[in-house]
């Protein structure tokens, strides 16, 4: 009788967890995980834009390594004085994505692009890595980048946001990813307070 006193015993101390204990853990487990959905997609976007702020930076370094080179902007000679429209020297989405290809094979040293009949890289020179051949090079959400660069030598490059303001960025060349959204937005957020462009120049 005694024996089966202590074997009793012995498993009523190795019950399982009473419910209130499962419900603590469940609880626990729920919040980390709700913690987790909201931190990893903010991290991933953050790493996406640092990425693109990376590449763009190297763009607008490697325009003006060409024009140290060269003594000339990387476009036709037709766009080196013209100041009819805003987008006379805008390279990429929403207007000219095929200039902006055509750039990046310049930069990348491809030396058989020709504008107007000039050979625009004819040392073949490599002032840029990353763009594929056919002068893709898409920010880390699928877009093609965009280039401005200030060819009629104005002093500054206008840019141009939703809103219709003007705001004149005193560099001589920018580089812009379109964000997540893919749409031009307004760098000032006026209008677009969700703004998720980024931007070479700040």
């Amino acid at each position: 009788m005694e024996r089966l006193s202590r074997k009793n015993r012995t498993r009523s101390s190795q019950a399982g967890f009473t419910l209130v204990e499962l419900l603590v853990v469940v609880t626990i487990i729920g919040l980390l995980v709700g913690l987790i959905s909201v931190a990893v997609p903010k991290a991933i976007e953050s790493g996406m834009k640092a990425k693109a702020k990376g590449e763009l930076t190297a763009i607008v370094s490697a325009v003006k390594a060409y024009k140290q080179d060269y003594g000339q902007w990387p476009v036709a000679r037709s766009k080196m004085d013209s100041a009819a429209d805003e987008y006379s020297s805008w390279y990429g989405p929403p207007t000219a994505e095929q200039e902006s290809k055509d750039l990046m094979k310049i930069l990348s040293g491809d030396m058989t692009v020709q504008k107007e009949g000039q050979t625009m890289n004819p040392k073949g020179a490599r002032f840029l890595e990353g763009a594929k051949t056919d002068g893709t090079f898409q920010d880390p959400w699928g877009k093609q980048y965009c280039v401005k660069m200030d060819t009629n030598e104005s002093g500054g490059v206008e840019y141009y946001g939703t809103s219709g303001t003007q705001e004149n960025i005193r560099v001589s060349v920018i580089a812009v990813s379109l964000g997540k959204n893919g749409t031009q937005e307004d760098p000032d957020k006026k209008v677009t307070t969700t703004c998720d462009d980024v931007y070479s120049w700040r």
